[in-house]
């Protein structure tokens, strides 16, 4: 994904040779608004270049949140310049870029010089001498990589920070996610995320966006509760408040979160071994196309500094991490004050 880019872009062009490992095939479905803020926007024009037109979706731009904190309330527009104003990022985009998450991963993939190697699944991790060894399940084979740095880039549920951080994730909470993908009419206009976060219809939140001819309804839930059936109730009251009217559902996706940015429990790594993204926790509440690009670079840069200094690796991240560790408690703060509660922790 976008950390695992971004650290690899980073690399590009250094003479280190550079692997992208993936669990499934590529282009592959990752469960996401799809939905670019001008913050990510922005790094990837500067640093891979604009977005091609396959990777986008209708309505291109998005203008922003439209925040629904009640059935009885009037809807809260947050426009994204309006946001970036707010949260002290001058000179970002006026708007978002409504993209396919699969076509945007594998451009992003191809953009640095890495060696990019799908049906390839994490499997262990042990430590040689100055290198790491790495058993790896690629197309139905184990086979076994050697190498100097890793960078753990694999999601919120990360097997990575499970295997050489063990323990680590006893204390987190999970939080699950599931959308489903609608052909069909609504009187809510595209352009814009929509956020629902009455607590009938979501232990989390609930969002509704569009993507070309599609309407993409998501909602979440705390541990022990069903995400589909807070979806149900969401798609009820869509039907009954918005004139939501579906002709076909067209797919069903699931994900999970974790709590790790909401409660300041990061985990970024050591030594030679560095977690990214939502592996490392990084979210900024819940957009996390931003942190992830963010955070991915941070650790390409520090692999730089490492093989320059023979110094670990981890003594350049965490420096370089510390600013977007601050930007995601901001957003944390502003949405948590904007709804009256935190939607991880529903306190």
């Amino acid at each position: 994904g976008p950390a695992g880019a971004a650290a690899a872009k980073a690399l590009s062009g250094s003479g280190l040779k550079t692997a992208m490992l993936e669990k499934q095939s590529l282009p592959r479905y990752k469960m996401c608004s799809g939905i670019l803020f001008p913050a990510a926007l922005k790094f990837i024009n500067d640093v891979f270049g604009d977005v091609p037109p396959e990777a986008r979706c209708e309505p291109q731009e998005v203008t922003g949140l439209r925040g629904l904190l009640s059935f009885d309330g009037p809807p809260v527009d947050l426009p994204f310049n309006g946001i970036s104003a707010v949260m002290g990022e001058p000179d970002l985009p006026d708007n978002g870029l409504n993209i396919k998450r699969p076509e945007l991963d594998l451009w992003l993939c191809r953009q640095s010089d890495a060696s990019i190697i799908d049906n390839c699944a994490f499997i262990d991790l042990r430590q040689g001498d100055k290198r790491f060894i790495l058993k790896v399940k690629h197309a139905g084979e184990e086979r076994k990589i050697e190498t100097r740095y890793l960078v753990g880039a694999d999601g919120p549920n990360s097997r990575v920070r499970k295997t050489a951080f063990s323990g680590f994730d006893r204390g987190l909470r999970l939080i699950p996610n599931y959308e489903e993908w609608y052909r069909g009419d609504i009187a809510l206009e595209p352009g814009w995320l929509y956020i629902f976060l009455d607590r009938s219809l979501s232990g989390f939140m609930a969002t509704l966006f569009h993507k070309d001819d599609a309407i993409i309804a998501a909602s979440g839930a705390a541990k022990g509760e069903s995400a589909r059936s807070y979806l149900q109730a969401f798609r009820d009251h869509l039907e009954n408040q918005h004139g939501l009217q579906v002709k076909e559902t067209v797919s069903r996706h699931g994900i999970v979160l974790n709590d790790m940015s909401a409660t300041e429990n990061y985990c970024l790594g050591e030594g030679n071994v560095l977690l990214a993204g939502e592996a490392a926790g990084f979210l900024r509440s819940a957009e996390g196309i931003t942190p992830a690009l963010v955070s991915g670079k941070a650790a390409g840069d520090a692999i730089l500094k490492s093989v320059e200094s023979d110094r670990p690796a981890m003594d350049f991240y965490a420096a370089t991490t510390a600013t977007e560790m601050k930007r995601c408690r901001m957003v944390h703060k502003f949405n948590e004050d904007l709804a009256g509660f935190n939607m991880f922790t529903r306190e």
